[in-house]
């Protein structure tokens, strides 16, 4: 339902079009992030969220404090019970920081708590609203997920994301999704993306995140992302972040 990722640097992370695949709320804890936002230049400091709506490919830079570097992101679902949703009008697009109040920082623990205890989902969704309706800019909420919409994007993306080694086929996604391929690849197409691409990018989201926790030699993470060789996976790797695996385990 919700998970949670923490983030932990010694040396500065320099990364370009990391993906997100579901709308997401990073809380920088130590040190800073800086990141290009619309042609903009966002710092977000210790003791602030950043709001990422589905979709995002977002390059940025970790930058430690007094030798480290840690932050919390949490993977919403794409989805909100009814209710949860400000009904405001209002859907211009807010900064994508938000500053943590009291209020947000209650809440904040609460849903964490909610996860670290593995509550009921109808629990931890209840936290998260509290988390969305406290936000001080009463726009962040329909911002986040006013950008989601359910798409064969998303369909696909869970279906690879189960197991990104697998060998994946256009056809056999399509067949999952009960449609054709070229249904499949006529939609993908509307959405700006194709099968390639997502499946790229399931593999190397999955192997950043191996790289992040785990201690696992290169070839393994290679290969739990579906490549066959750790120079590929590598090769892969700097196209898509800018930098190769070593270069960013060296600042962890």
């Amino acid at each position: 339902m919700i998970r949670l990722f923490e983030y932990d640097s010694k040396q500065a992370q320099s990364l370009s079009q990391v993906p997100v695949h579901q709308p997401s709320i990073i809380r920088v804890i130590h040190g800073e992030k800086s990141l290009l936002w619309q042609d903009e230049s966002v710092l977000v400091g210790q003791g602030q969220l950043l709001l990422i709506p589905a979709g995002s490919h977002i390059s940025f830079v970790n930058r430690p404090f007094h030798g480290r570097y840690r932050a919390v992101q949490l993977l919403l679902p794409h989805d909100l019970p009814q209710g949860i949703l400000s009904s405001t009008a209002d859907w211009r697009d807010p900064m994508p920081v938000q500053n943590v109040s009291r209020a947000v920082d209650l809440a904040w623990n609460a849903l964490l708590q909610s996860l670290s205890l593995s509550l009921a989902d109808s629990v931890q969704l209840h936290y998260l609203a509290a988390l969305l309706l406290s936000l001080p800019d009463k726009r962040s909420v329909n911002w986040l997920y006013g950008h989601t919409q359910r798409s064969v994007t998303q369909a696909a993306l869970a279906l690879m994301s189960v197991s990104p080694s697998a060998p994946w086929q256009q056809e056999e996604i399509a067949d999952k999704l009960h449609m054709s391929t070229a249904s499949l690849r006529r939609k993908l197409a509307l959405e700006d993306t194709s099968f390639r691409q997502l499946l790229v990018e399931v593999r190397l989201s999955h192997g950043l995140a191996m790289l992040q926790n785990s201690g696992e030699p290169l070839l393994q993470v290679a290969l739990a992302c579906g490549y066959q060789s750790a120079e590929k996976f590598s090769l892969r790797f700097k196209q898509q972040f800018g930098l190769t695996p070593a270069a960013y385990r060296r600042t962890l």
